[in-house]
């Protein structure tokens, strides 16, 4: 698919303006300004091609309120795709204008470097304290100054290890059924450690040897989608390298974007790459969710013990949309004994992250996220269990300020929940 700005010109024109959009764009919602909508979008960038309009700041302003959810995509009877559309003006934009200094240093030097950005973590982890402090019950951390970041919001603190150093890169079960490469991502690696241990666990519990690549990168997403194309490209080379070496079934991903990221978006940015662009479709094929992959298994619910809990469930827009796994999650909580799952009302609804879109717009993320926690509530779970990280800590966030009780965790902790119910059981009935 050709990425130029201005070969989009055929894509805007298929927008008929029926406003379907308009029935599911998060933003619109709470904004409601037809700037701030696919349709009212797409009508902006069309004057942008056609020169009408300038790339003005409140043009580029525009541009970045989308959490390029992809409600408007699936939910378009012509099937513009807008997300696209709005990354090739976000990218024309970085090429005319250039990068923030932020940006520039955060993704050229930070993120494309894995020692600079190791470093930069593993520094970040020791001196938080002096940065953050603890939030309320001890949960959490709240920023002490700004520093970008609103002093409301409830951030998850850095790992004191990080997750790849606290495992070999070669995880070895007695009797392998498969042997599969795990992309971590920087969440689960740098904070959520919790999720890529029970990733590990429940994996090596049904015969599945992991191997913890040390030299994978971030997946490139936030470079992406906010028009770096070239250092995202770089990424993304230097990820197929890494993955490509290793002699394994499947690449297990547990963060829908990472995995929306290298089954498809690699792909289309190395299109044209002589060398690359082949490998990046290889290593699309061999991309699988956490919950896709274990479902696949046989036997895997054999192991579970009884968890007397109520869970609810959370669609992230990128496993649902972009990776299409819908049943999987649903299928492994309902194995669960003991477990009671309510459905909340419109699961797939965007939580108001978006990953960065919650850093620059911080007050409309949590207008978006009141939602999801209303719909969390009426509920009436103990647990709600989601599939993304960054969805997971933009939740808790909300809880926490509605002072709603109710625990956040990666479908794949809650099924290593039940597997340590089962043991826990024969456990004691060996001691009777």
């Amino acid at each position: 698919m050709e990425r130029s700005f201005e070969s989009w010109e055929k894509e805007v024109i298929r927008c008929i303006r029926c406003g379907a959009c308009q029935n599911v764009c998060p933003v619109f919602k709470e904004l409601q300004a037809e700037s701030t909508v696919a349709r009212g979008r797409v009508k902006l960038i069309r004057g942008v091609i056609n020169q009408d309009l300038e790339l003005t700041e409140g043009f580029i302003n525009k541009m970045s309120l989308c959490l390029m959810c992809k409600a408007c995509v699936v939910n378009c009877p012509s099937g513009v795709k807008v997300d696209k559309l709005v990354e090739a003006v976000r990218k024309e934009i970085v090429e005319r204008k250039g990068l923030s200094p932020l940006k520039k240093f955060i993704f050229r030097l930070v993120l494309r470097n894995r020692w600079v950005f190791n470093t930069g973590m593993r520094m970040g982890s020791l001196f938080q304290g002096l940065v953050f402090r603890k939030g309320p019950n001890g949960q959490g951390m709240l920023p002490r100054m700004s520093l970008g970041i609103d002093k409301r919001r409830l951030l998850s603190p850095l790992a004191p290890t990080p997750f790849k150093l606290m495992y070999p890169e070669v995880n070895k079960v007695p009797e392998v059924k498969m042997r599969v490469a795990f992309f971590t991502g920087c969440m689960i690696n740098y904070i959520y450690t919790d999720t890529g241990q029970a990733v590990v666990n429940v994996l090596k519990r049904n015969g599945v040897e992991v191997v913890i690549p040390a030299l994978q990168n971030c997946c490139g997403t936030p470079v992406r989608i906010n028009g770096d194309y070239e250092t995202a490209k770089e990424m993304a080379r230097a990820n197929i390298d890494v993955f490509l070496k290793e002699e394994v079934d499947a690449v297990v991903v547990a963060c829908g974007t990472c995995g929306l990221s290298l089954k498809e978006e690699y792909a289309e940015l190395l299109e044209d790459d002589p060398i690359y662009a082949e490998k990046a479709k290889q290593l699309g094929t061999m991309i699988k969710d956490f919950t896709e992959l274990v479902v696949s298994l046989e036997g895997f619910e054999d192991k579970m013990g009884r968890l007397p809990i109520k869970v609810t469930y959370h669609d992230p827009c990128h496993l649902l949309r972009g990776l299409k796994v819908k049943e999987q999650p649903r299928q492994i909580i309902s194995s669960i004994p003991g477990l009671v799952f309510k459905e909340m009302n419109k699961p797939d609804t965007c939580c108001g992250s978006g990953g960065s879109f919650s850093l620059y717009h911080y007050e409309l993320s949590t207008y978006i996220n009141d939602h999801k926690v209303n719909t969390v509530n009426e509920t009436g779970a103990e647990v709600l269990v989601t599939g993304c990280s960054a969805c997971r800590m933009h939740i808790a966030d909300g809880l926490n300020r509605q002072g709603v009780p109710v625990k956040v965790m990666h479908t794949a902790q809650l099924l290593e929940m039940a597997y340590e119910a089962q043991e826990r059981t024969r456990g004691n009935l060996m001691k009777v």
